[in-house]
């Protein structure tokens, strides 16, 4: 069975968004920003679902943007359409649409995320998450506490 892989969008699969992310028009920085290649192949052949933090309104250039850079275009995505916080947001993706569509049994998931906020929400569910350059260089490993952060106290085991 192929795991289900919850990406995020800013800071992960986007490589230089520190760069890029305060270009406009959109337009200019969808021409600007780059996206992980290396990651890309190493989830490849995993069911991706893109959760992000990202404005809805700008999900039709977005991933027309990422098709046309790399030729691969995840199975499902899910832009912000309620203007939350990231952590809020991608909780409220997974009750509305991930968990209702493939189930809620975690060991089936896992999550590539920058937002130590948003793998501490996965944790509280089971998921096992990890930033880039974790993932890219270590695998899916045990999520580590976040300081400051008490709802990051729970951990998930991969």
């Amino acid at each position: 069975m192929k795991k289900i892989c919850l990406l995020d969008l800013n800071y992960t699969l986007v490589g230089n968004q520190r760069e890029t992310r305060l270009i406009r028009p959109f337009s200019a920085r969808m021409r600007a920003e780059e996206y992980r290649t290396d990651l890309i192949e190493k989830i490849r052949d995993d069911y991706v679902i893109i959760v992000t933090a990202r404005p809805d309104y700008q999900m039709q250039e977005t991933m027309e943007n990422l098709y046309r850079k790399t030729g691969w275009k995840p199975q499902e995505w899910y832009f912000n359409d309620i203007d939350a916080q990231p952590p809020i947001f991608k909780e409220s993706a997974l009750r509305r649409f991930v968990f209702p569509k493939h189930g809620e049994a975690p060991e089936q998931y896992y999550a590539v995320e920058s937002n130590p906020r948003t793998r501490a929400m996965y944790a509280r569910h089971g998921i096992c998450a990890a930033p880039y350059e974790t993932f890219i260089k270590d695998g899916l490993v045990e999520v580590k506490k976040v300081p400051q952060e008490p709802q990051a106290e729970q951990l998930a085991f991969c």
